[in-house]
């Protein structure tokens, strides 16, 4: 699958690799940290609840500059008491919040500028989601260039013995989650733009502030269980 930044190709059901990735300056440039909220984990069926995001820039968090908002995820749609316990959001708090398209619209208003997206898990299930709702909602199947920061987290640091989760990333920078609860969009992308600063640093000092992934040398990179289509 050819995305705008990069070539992914699904492997198996434990795994799916990357190439063709090449960004210079990668400290210099202005990167918008997204996170989605959902009524469950099928990409296919599943709903946008809350939209988040919020910039980086020359390797500095503009958390006065984030973005955050709740969707309506419709008529006819259920969230699980699992679901509400994890994330917080109920059909109740949603009912008076814009639809999709309205709040889509928003998100890509305040990350205008941004030299890409980046997010964690993306791959799997931030990105099949948004093409699902754009499909669902008639609008141009179009997003924005977009980064896995498993993938980058792979690159910079190797394969894990499990998998650079969220948990892992925190663990291995010492990041201080004080204060954010996770499975809050806007929360969630703060604690990825907290593991993403000594990440961009890393590349600047050690990778020549460079990253590459030749076409001819793919990366291999875990999925998360439960398996989900990056077709």
């Amino acid at each position: 699958m050819k995305h705008p930044m990069l070539h992914i190709q699904p492997v198996s059901d434990d795994r799916y690799a990357v190439s063709d990735l090449e960004i210079e300056a990668f400290s210099t440039l202005r990167l918008w940290v997204f996170d989605l909220e959902a009524t469950g984990l099928d990409t296919t069926r599943d709903r946008v609840t809350q939209i988040a995001g919020l910039p980086i820039e020359g390797g500095r968090i503009l958390e006065n500059e984030s973005f955050v908002q709740l969707v309506n995820p419709g008529d006819d749609v259920e969230i699980s008491r699992e679901v509400e316990e994890l994330t917080g959001l109920t059909l109740e708090k949603l009912k008076d919040a814009p639809p999709f398209p309205e709040a889509w619209g928003g998100c890509k208003q305040a990350a205008r500028g941004s030299a890409f997206w980046i997010g964690q898990s993306v791959f799997e299930f931030d990105v099949p989601l948004l093409e699902a709702e754009l499909a669902r909602h008639k609008l141009p199947k179009t997003l924005p260039a977009i980064l896995d920061s498993i993938v980058l987290a792979t690159a910079l640091l190797g394969e894990p013995e499990g998998r650079w989760s969220t948990t892992a990333l925190i663990q291995r920078f010492q990041v201080d989650t004080t204060g954010l609860r996770r499975h809050d969009a806007l929360d969630d992308v703060k604690i990825l733009g907290r593991i993403l600063v000594p990440m961009m640093e890393m590349i600047r000092e050690d990778h020549g502030d460079r990253v590459f992934l030749p076409p001819d040398r793919p990366l291999s990179i875990k999925r998360h269980p439960p398996h989900k289509s990056l077709s």
